[in-house]
């Protein structure tokens, strides 16, 4: 069914600009799952992501736009060892996430924002609290005039940096060369990071990463998807 009005007045956030996509469909079970899910692990704008906000003292990763949730569960399922925030403002897919999660049985080590990634990195996490970020398939934007809506920017590479603990990663995929090289180019230029491919350099697809919707999508459509991994270095 189609998102209702309702649902977007009562879980949607509304006082931060934010492109892209607003409207969408989701099951009657998903929008069940929905009411009765996020109010427990969904983070209001004054939350502080910390190991306060789950039962075990362990390493956080954030996801940034996890879409549907397939990547965070398998995160949850493959390292149970982390704490994951996701991070999404497209409200039918948290409601998919929400669904997906509990099914697998990780929800318990899941928090959800639905801010935009700016403001969670700048009001919400504390400097060197994370263990690590994935950005996984971002709008390529790909007109020019549009390219100062993407996500990885000069600055927001510097306080995405400062957000990750020394030894800390952030790992990118993109099927847009376009785009791959874009973000090669800001993140090599961030002196608090160093680029696990070497210098201008991508790195190997993960053997254990599963296949995302937007991974076969760009396949289908003859795009293989392109990864980069940084470490923040030590101080």
């Amino acid at each position: 069914m189609r998102l209702s009005r309702q649902l977007r007045d009562q879980f949607s956030q509304h006082h931060m600009r934010t492109y892209g996509r607003k409207n969408g469909f989701i099951s009657k079970g998903q929008a069940e799952r929905l009411h009765r899910l996020l109010p427990l692990v969904g983070l209001d704008d004054r939350a502080r992501i910390d190991a306060s906000l789950f039962a075990e003292a362990s390493p956080i990763v954030m996801e940034i736009g996890f879409g549907n949730g397939d990547f965070l569960v398998h995160l949850g399922r493959e390292y149970p060892e982390w704490n994951l925030v996701g991070v999404e403002v497209y409200l039918p897919g948290v409601a998919k996430a929400l669904s997906r999660l509990e099914t697998a049985g990780v929800l318990d080590r899941v928090r959800i924002s639905q801010y935009p990634a700016q403001f969670v990195l700048t009001e919400q996490v504390p400097e060197g609290s994370l263990h690590g970020v994935y950005i996984n398939h971002p709008d390529p934007w790909p007109k020019a005039r549009h390219a100062k809506r993407r996500l990885i920017q000069k600055d927001f590479a510097a306080l995405l940096a400062s957000r990750i603990e020394p030894g800390g990663f952030i790992r990118l995929a993109t099927d847009k060369p376009e785009l791959a090289e874009w973000m090669r180019d800001i993140l090599d230029a961030e002196l608090m990071l160093e680029n696990i491919g070497g210098a201008g350099g991508f790195i190997q697809r993960d053997p254990a990463r599963p296949f995302t919707k937007f991974e076969i999508r760009g396949q289908v459509a003859g795009q293989e998807s392109i990864f980069l991994e940084y470490r923040r270095k030590a101080p």
